[in-house]
This record gives structure tokens, C-alpha cells and sequence, in this order.
């Protein structure tokens, strides 16, 4: 039987909460992405899941992670360091038998690391709790915390290990600091769990015997940093937290990133191959999309929001038993409003023009048309590649660059007639 991991550490009885075990960490279990936050520290389970622990009194850290492959359960893990940078542990999946001493790690590098699987709620968010609340959000681990920007809420729930649903949680009232006060949430979810960040989420709060549901609507992402800033004020951090944002911020002096957010927007249809266009019946559509990026370097860059379908970087596709069944005759349209985006690393040592000029993001469309009693007829494939260079940058119609808020063309030409044109554009974001 699989087992999943979930966190318990015992660490020594001289461990202070100086000592700062963020990092990332190689280990016989995957790659450890840890932050430490005061007596709190909660991470990035390899590409499987998060972490959630807490240093207790006498240095033992309990706490729990997920893992993908075992939606429903929690795991447990305990654990002594071997000085701070290596540890040997045991673990266990649910009341199981412990697995013993079979966990092994050593901390590789100590820079605060990029968390890529803590950002599924990340961001800022516009709520109809309170009539209209804007919170910033944070994810740590299993919880989902925030803060209304006007400083009269503040927010607080517990996932569960599907990292989809909520377990419980609550919305307190600042200027009311009895537990009787708080907005008690009993249950949530994203509405699209493919889409990252979620995009909209709704939660229900439970008062007395009365229930209502609640909804959050993403705004914009945030960096750690700006989440701190906005969230709690410089001036207002914990000296662990200031020294958390220093090392965030020394670790990234040299090199920082830029965030291009790329839509796929819509289908329009220009021609059709067959019969004359008053008549014609219109495309049956479905398709792929795939959409990767690279860094100045020639790496691939693994997108912030969407998690890819297959190893090509597949991110949109319509299924050919999910085909379009709109009657799409010339003229017609079908919006597709699929967002992706890459932080694209710039060393500030050098000129960030030249490093865009040779980063690059590639997208690819197919289309097929859709037919019960023949062969399914492939319209077309066409591939454009985009440098992030502002010489570049074009408007509608050249498949280059296009400036934001304003649309890029991939042509689908099918015969003498047909003709699809798949628009795009691709922003820049503060």
C-alpha cells in the first residue's frame, strides 16, 4: 500500500527560533521548499503537495503535508536535525505503523524559496462579505490567511488535503474580539479548481442557525513582499518577519522578474471551405492549445498560474466529444478567455531590452472540425513565437508581440475558403 507524508519534526532542545530553517532541502522524498516564520513553517512537498508544522517547546516540530496522489488523507512525520542543515526522520500515512528513520534530507540552499505549491489562493481578492471587502490573501501550507485592506477583517481557513476544499476556518471582526463575533466558515471550494490562482471561490459562513454563502474574486497577483507590505505595513513586521522579507529581498538583488500574462481570447470565424456562406452550416469545433515559454538562457519556464495537461505544455483544450455546438457561420465567435502566465528572470547586472529580445513565448493552436461519419478533419496548426523585446512589439494582425490590451492573430487558413482567426494578447503586469 502507498503511503503519503505529512510533517512532524523533533528538533534538538537548543533549536532557538533564530535559527531559520528556510531553505530548500534535498530529500530521499523529493525537493523541500521550506519558509520558517517565527515558531511557524510550512513549504512545498516536492511538486506533490504542502507542509504545515510548528515548533513546540524543547524543539519538536509537529504538523501535517499533502500529497496529490492521495487526495482524502493527511500524513504525519517526525524528525531530529543533524545540526541545521541535514535531518533523518520517520513517517507515517494516516494511524499507520511508523515508517522508521526512512526520511532523509540536507538543506542545499538557504535562500527563501519561490513556493509553487502555496499559490492557489494567493493574491488579492474582492469578497461581497460585508456588502464589497477587499482582502489580501495568502497561502501558508494548509491554511489560506488574509486581512481586509481596511484593516476590519481578517481571515483564516484550513484546507483540506485536496488542497481544494476547506475544512473550516473564520472571518474575525477586529473591533469585536469576542470568539462569539467571528464569522464561522463551515465549508468552500474554487468554482474552476483548474484555474491558478482561483479565480472565484465561494464559502459559506455559518451564524447561529442561519447559513449564507459568500464569494472571492480575484483581483491581482502578489509577491510575498508586496502581501506583507500591503497586508501588515514595513513598520508593523515581527523581527522575524522583517528579517524573512531581508533575506527575500538580498536574495533577489541582482536578478528579478517580470510577469507577462498571455490570454488565449477567442475563435472567429472568417470563411468557410464549403458551400456558399449564407448556406454553410458552420465548423463543429475542437482543439489544443499549447503555450510554453523560455528564459534568455533557452530554459523552460514553468508557468505561475496553470498546471500543464501534458509534456508538450498543452494548457486549453476543447475535446472532440465536447466540440463547440454553436453554429458557428462566418461571422461567429466563440470566446476561450484562457490566461497564462511566466515570470521571466531579468539580471539587473545586465540590459533588460537585450535579455527580453532573446526570451520568448511560443504558442500553438490546432483546430479540427468535427464529423460523426467521417475521418475528424484537421483544419490547421499554426505556431507563433513571441519575443519579449518592445522593438518588437506589433499591432493586430502581424503575429508578433502585440502591445497590451491589444490582440495578436494566429490565421487557421483550411482550403481556398477557410479561414479562422484565433486571437491573443499578452500584458505585462506590475
Amino acid at each position: 500500500m502507498k503511503k503519503i507524508l505529512v510533517l512532524t519534526f523533533i528538533v534538538c532542545s537548543f533549536l532557538s527560533f533564530s535559527q531559520n530553517l528556510t531553505g530548500t532541502w534535498s530529500s530521499s522524498y523529493g525537493e523541500l521548499r521550506l519558509i520558517q516564520e517565527g515558531n511557524r513553517i510550512y513549504g512545498d512537498y516536492a511538486d506533490k503537495g504542502v507542509i504545515d508544522a510548528t515548533i513546540e517547546k524543547g524543539g519538536k516540530i509537529t504538523g501535517r503535508f499533502t500529497n496529490k496522489a492521495f487526495p482524502d488523507q493527511y500524513g504525519e512525520l517526525s524528525l531530529v536535525l543533524n545540526g541545521y542543515d541535514s535531518f533523518i526522520g520517520s513517517w507515517r500515512f494516516g494511524n499507520g505503523s511508523w515508517n522508521t528513520n526512512s526520511w532523509t534530507a540536507k538543506k542545499t540552499n538557504s535562500n527563501t524559496p519561490k513556493l509553487q505549491n502555496n499559490k492557489r489562493y494567493a493574491g488579492q481578492y474582492e469578497s461581497n462579505f460585508n456588502t464589497k471587502t477587499i482582502f489580501n490573501i495568502e497561502q501558508k501550507g494548509l491554511r489560506i490567511e488574509g486581512k481586509s485592506i481596511d484593516a476590519k477583517y481578517t481571515l483564516s481557513i484550513y484546507l483540506k488535503p485536496d488542497l481544494m476544499h476547506f475544512r473550516d476556518g473564520f472571518i474575525a471582526d477586529k473591533a469585536n474580539n469576542s470568539l462569539q463575533a467571528n464569522h464561522q466558515i463551515i465549508s468552500g471550494s474554487p468554482k474552476h479548481r483548474d484555474q491558478f490562482p482561483a479565480q472565484i471561490w465561494n464559502f459559506w459562513i455559518e451564524k447561529g442557525s442561519n447559513k449564507k454563502s459568500y464569494y472571492m474574486k480575484f483581483i491581482k497577483p502578489m509577491s510575498v513582499a508586496e502581501f506583507k507590505s500591503a497586508t501588515y505595513g514595513t513598520a508593523k513586521l515581527s523581527s522575524n518577519t522583517q528579517e524573512l522579507a531581508q533575506v527575500e529581498s538580498s536574495s533577489t538583488s541582482n536578478t528579478k522578474d517580470i510577469r507577462y500574462r498571455l490570454t488565449l481570447d477567442r475563435i472567429y470565424i472568417v470563411g468557410v471551405e464549403d458551400g456558399p456562406e449564407g448556406i454553410f452550416s458552420g465548423y463543429e469545433l475542437y482543439g489544443i492549445a499549447w503555450c510554453r515559454a523560455y528564459d534568455s538562457n533557452g530554459k523552460q519556464i514553468k508557468p505561475f498560474d496553470v498546471t500543464y495537461s501534458d509534456r508538450y505544455g498543452r494548457f486549453w483544450e476543447i475535446k472532440a466529444k465536447d466540440y463547440i455546438r454553436t453554429d458557428l457561420k462566418v461571422g461567429a465567435q466563440y470566446e476561450i478567455n484562457k490566461k497564462i502566465t511566466f515570470d521571466f528572470p531579468v539580471d539587473g547586472s545586465k540590459d533588460i531590452q537585450e535579455v527580453l529580445k532573446k526570451s520568448k513565448i511560443e504558442l500553438t493552436v490546432e483546430l479540427k472540425d468535427y464529423d460523426s461519419t467521417s475521418s475528424n478533419d484537421i483544419l490547421g496548426k499554426e505556431r507563433v513565437t513571441l519575443p519579449l523585446n518592445e522593438a518588437l512589439i506589433s499591432k493586430l494582425g502581424n503575429n508578433k508581440l502585440p502591445q497590451p490590451t491589444q490582440k495578436g492573430v494566429i490565421n487557421i487558413k483550411h482550403g481556398t475558403r477557410g479561414h479562422i482567426m484565433v486571437t491573443f494578447y499578452i500584458e505585462k503586469l506590475d
